[in-house]
C-alpha cells in the first residue's frame, strides 16, 4: 500500500500494489518514484512509477525475503536483498535499462542477516553495506572490491535489528538498534594514515577509522528501529516498551541526550514495530504490533498525535452500513468490531475508524445492525452478543461528522472490560467524575481518536447475550424494520443448520427453522421485512416468508434437480424492491430468482423460478453479492465479489447481464472478497445527497475495507 499522510483531511492510502503472492515483509523507497518490496514468496520486487501505474520488475531468490534495501547513484540503482537461506544479494541496474544483474552474492553460511543498510560515504564515491548477522555482530562490505567484507562491528549482546547510516561533515555515523536494548553509534572518520590496522577501513582514495562514538540507554524493551531525521541532527528509536525517542547531540556536554519521548501508550499493545522521519523532519510515523499507525507532528507546543488511517490486521469477515448509511461497521478475526465514517476537516473528507465497540477474544463472523446504535456480533463462540452505543459515542460522532444526533434518555457514559473478562461492562459516571473500576476515560473528540482512544474509550456497552446454538455462530441477519433477528451456526446435521429468529424487543427466541443440512452461511431478509433467505454449504437456499400469524414460513427451497448451482452457495443478496434475489456459489453462477404467481405450486420450488438466464463466470468462485439501492439506467444494479479478490459490477434485466465495471486487484482485494454492500441511499457519506454518487463497500481476506465511490453519468 501506498499511503499519503497528507492527503485531504486526514491521510489516504493511494495505491496498492498486487505482485507478491505471500506476505510482504519490508519494503523501501528507492527514490519519489520507484520502491523495493520482499515477500515470503521467494522474490523481490521493484516497482516503478511510469504513466501512473507502478510497473514491478521481479527478482528471484531461493528462499523468504526479509529485508530490502536499495539506493540511487549517478550510473543506476542497486539493490540488497536479504533471505532466509543466509544469502545477501546484491543487485545492479544501469540507468538506461531495466534490466537487474545480480552483481555480488555474499553467503552467510550458518549465519542469517537480521538487518541490513546501504549507504553512500561522505565523498560519495564508494558504498558501504552495514549487515547485523544472527550472532550480535555487523559486518561491513565496501563497494569498491566488489562489495567484499572490510570489517565487523562487535559490541551487542542480542540481535540488531535496526540500522541506519547518516553523514557528520566529513564523518559517517551509524546507528545500530539491538534486542539489548541499546542503541550504539559508530563512527567512521577519514584519516591520512594507518595508525591501527585493525580498525581502517581502506578505500581507493581514503582511509576510514572506525570507533565506537558512544552508547544511548533509556529504553527498556527491545528495539526494533532507528531513523536519522533528514533535516537535522536527530535520531529516532522505536522500542517494544511502548515508546519512541528522538535523541539529539548536545555540543555543550559533547552528549547525546533524550530530547523527546512519545508513545506510552496504554491497553494490550506490545509497543512499537518501527519508526520514521517524514521527508520534512516535522512527523514521525510509528506502526505497533496491532497493525496501527501512530502519527505525531512537531508543532510549536511540541510533537502532538496527529489523525492517521486505521484498520484490521486479520480477515475482515462482514460488514455492515448503518440504516442511513452515516458509517460503516466491519468485523475481523482480528477480533475486533471497528466503526468507520468520513471525516473533513474543511478539505476532501477522509474515512477513519471512529471507535471500535468490541475487543474480543474470540475471532469475530458476523455482524448485524439492529438500528443506527444497536448492533449483534458473532464470532468463534455459541453465544451472540448485542451492542448499543454509549452517550460518549453518539456526542463524539455527532462532532466528528457533523450530524446532529442526541441520546435520549440515561444511556451510559462509555463502556469497559472488567479485569480477567470478555464482556463489556456499562460505565455511568457520576457527577463526581471518573469510575475508578473501569479504566474508561470520558474523550470530548472532534477529530477521529488516536489508536490509543480506541483501544480504551470507545467501547460499547454489552446489552445481551444470545444462548440456543450448539457451535460456533456463524451467519447473522437484521429485518431492516428492526423487529427480527435471524442467526445460524456451524452445522453438520439438520437440528444444528436450523436457524434462529430472535424478537429484538425482548430477545427471546421465537422460531427455529429447519430447512439445511449443513452449515448456513449467509442469511438475508428483504428490505420489506416480510421473506428471509438463507444459502447454506449444502448446495441449497430457502426461503422463508412472513404469514398472517407473523411467523415465518418455509415457501421455497432448491434440490438437485431444480438448484442451478452445483457447489457451496456463498452469498445472497435481493433487489431494493423485494421482488428478486440473488445467489452466487463456488461454480461461477449467480442466478436470480422471484416469485411467478401464476405459477402452479409444485415441488420444492413452489411458485419460485429463475428470473433470467443465469450468469456464469467460468474458472471462478462467487462468494459477495450486493444490490444497488435503486434502480440505475432502468436496471438493477449487482455487484459480483470473487475469491480472486477482483469485483465485476453489472446491469441485470429479465432479459439480460451486462458488465458496466470491473475493479481489479489493485482497486478491489487480492485475496478473497468476503462481503459487499452498497450505502442505503445515494450519495457519499458524510455529503448531501447526489443521484449521480454510489457507494459500494467491501471487504476480504486481505485485511483491507475498501469504499468504492461510482459516479453514475
Amino acid at each position: 500500500m501506498i499511503y499519503d499522510p497528507k492527503w485531504g483531511s486526514g491521510g489516504k492510502i493511494i495505491a496498492s500494489l498486487v505482485g507478491h503472492t505471500k506476505r510482504v515483509n519490508s519494503v523501501r523507497w528507492l527514490s519519489g518514484a520507484e520502491l523495493v518490496s520482499g515477500a515470503c514468496d521467494h522474490t523481490a520486487i521493484v516497482w516503478k512509477l511510469t504513466g501512473g501505474k507502478y510497473a514491478p520488475m521481479v527478482l528471484q531468490h531461493e528462499s523468504i525475503v526479509n529485508i530490502v534495501d536499495g539506493i540511487c547513484k549517478n550510473e543506476g540503482v542497486v539493490v540488497v536483498t536479504v533471505a532466509m537461506d543466509a544469502v545477501v544479494k546484491i543487485w545492479f541496474r544501469a540507468i538506461e535499462s531495466d534490466d537487474f544483474t545480480l552483481i555480488r552474492d555474499i553467503k552467510g553460511g550458518h549465519s542469517i542477516c537480521v538487518g541490513v543498510r546501504i549507504a553512500f560515504f561522505p565523498q560519495k564515491e564508494s558504498l558501504i553495506l552495514a549487515c547485523a548477522m544472527d550472532n550480535s555482530a555487523i559486518d561491513l562490505y565496501v563497494e569498491e572490491n566488489e562489495f567484499a567484507h572490510c570489517h565487523t562491528l562487535k559490541g551487542h549482546e542480542d540481535w540488531v535489528r535496526g540500522l541506519d547510516f547518516t553523514t557528520d561533515g566529513k564523518d559517517l555515523l551509524l546507528a545500530s538498534a539491538s534486542q539489548d536494548c541499546y542503541i550504539r553509534l559508530w563512527r567512521f572518520a577519514p584519516q591520512s594514515e594507518i595508525s591501527e590496522p585493525h580498525n581502517v577501513i581502506k578505500l581507493k582514495n581514503a582511509l576510514y577509522k572506525v570507533s565506537l562514538d558512544t552508547i544511548l540507554t533509556g529504553h527498556e524493551g527491545w528495539i526494533y528501529s532507528v531513523h536519522w531525521s533528514p533535516k537535522s541532527p536527530q535520531l529516532l528509536s522505536s522500542s517494544l516498551d511502548k515508546s519512541m525517542i528522538i535523541w539529539e547531540f548536545d555540543s555543550s556536554t559533547n552528549l547525546w541526550t533524550e530530547k523527546v519521548r512519545v508513545g506510552e501508550v496504554g491497553g494490550n499493545t506490545l509497543g512499537f514495530y518501527g519508526g520514521v522521519f517524514s521527508p520534512d523532519g516535522h512527523n514521525i510515523l510509528a506502526h505497533g504490533y496491532n497493525g496501527a499507525f501512530h502519527l505525531w507532528e512537531n508543532a510549536s507546543s511540541g510533537w502532538k498525535p496527529c489523525v492517521t488511517i486505521g484498520g484490521h490486521f486479520a480477515e475482515v469477515t462482514d460488514l455492515a452500513w448503518d440504516p442511513q448509511g452515516e458509517f460503516l461497521l466491519t468485523v475481523s478475526a482480528d477480533q475486533t468490531t471497528r466503526i468507520h465514517a468520513p471525516w473533513s476537516d474543511d478539505k476532501d473528507a477522509t474515512w477513519h475508524e471512529i471507535a471500535r465497540p468490541q475487543v474480543h477474544g474470540y475471532d469475530l463472523s458476523s455482524v448485524a445492525v439492529l438500528s443506527r446504535y444497536r448492533f449483534a456480533s458473532s464470532a468463534e463462540e455459541k453465544v451472540i452478543r448485542t451492542f448499543e452505543a454509549p452517550r460518549n459515542f453518539v456526542e463524539n460522532f455527532a462532532r466528528i461528522c457533523k450530524i446532529n444526533d442526541v441520546v435520549e434518555g440515561s444511556a451510559p457514559k462509555g463502556a469497559a472490560v472488567p479485569s480477567l473478562g470478555l464482556s463489556n461492562k456499562a460505565v455511568f459516571l457520576s457527577e463526581g467524575g471518573g469510575d475508578e473500576e473501569s479504566h474508561f476515560t470520558e474523550v470530548v473528540l472532534t477529530a477521529p481518536p488516536t489508536e490509543e482512544t480506541l483501544l480504551q474509550n470507545t467501547l460499547w456497552p454489552e446489552v445481551q447475550k444470545l444462548y440456543g446454538h450448539g457451535y460456533e455462530v456463524y451467519s447473522l441477519a437484521s429485518s431492516p424494520d428492526g423487529r427480527f433477528l435471524a442467526s445460524a451456526c456451524k452445522a453438520t446435521t439438520p437440528e444444528h443448520a436450523a436457524i434462529l429468529l430472535w424478537d429484538t424487543s425482548n430477545w427471546k427466541q421465537i422460531q427455529k427453522l429447519v430447512s439445511h443440512t449443513l452449515t448456513v452461511v449467509q442469511l438475508s431478509f428483504s428490505p420489506d421485512s416480510q421473506h428471509l433467505l438463507s444459502v447454506s454449504r449444502d448446495r441449497r437456499w430457502s426461503l422463508f416468508s412472513k404469514n398472517p400469524n407473523a411467523t415465518f414460513e418455509l415457501v421455497a427451497t432448491t434440490d438437485k434437480r431444480t438448484s442451478i448451482h452445483t457447489r457451496i452457495i456463498w452469498c445472497c443478496g435481493w433487489t431494493h424492491d423485494s421482488r428478486y434475489f440473488a445467489t452466487g456459489s463456488r461454480d461461477g453462477k449467480v442466478a436470480v430468482w422471484t416469485k411467478n404467481a401464476n405459477k402452479q405450486e409444485t415441488g420444492v420450488l413452489g411458485q419460485y423460478e429463475a428470473a433470467s438466464v443465469h450468469l456464469e463466470l467460468k474458472n471462478e468462485s462467487v462468494t459477495a453479492v450486493a444490490f444497488a439501492p435503486d434502480c440505475v439506467f432502468g436496471s438493477y444494479l449487482i455487484a459480483v465479489g470473487l475469491e480472486v479478490g477482483v469485483i465485476h459490477c453489472l446491469k441485470w434485466s429479465t432479459s439480460a447481464w451486462e458488465r458496466i465495471l470491473f475493479l481489479d486487484k489493485n482497486a478491489a482485494h487480492h485475496l478473497t472478497v468476503k462481503r459487499l454492500a452498497f450505502r442505503p441511499a445515494f450519495g457519499a457519506a458524510g455529503q448531501e445527497k447526489d443521484d449521480r454518487v454510489l457507494q459500494l463497500a467491501s471487504c476480504g481476506s486481505d485485511n483491507t475495507v475498501v469504499v468504492h465511490n461510482f459516479l453514475i453519468k
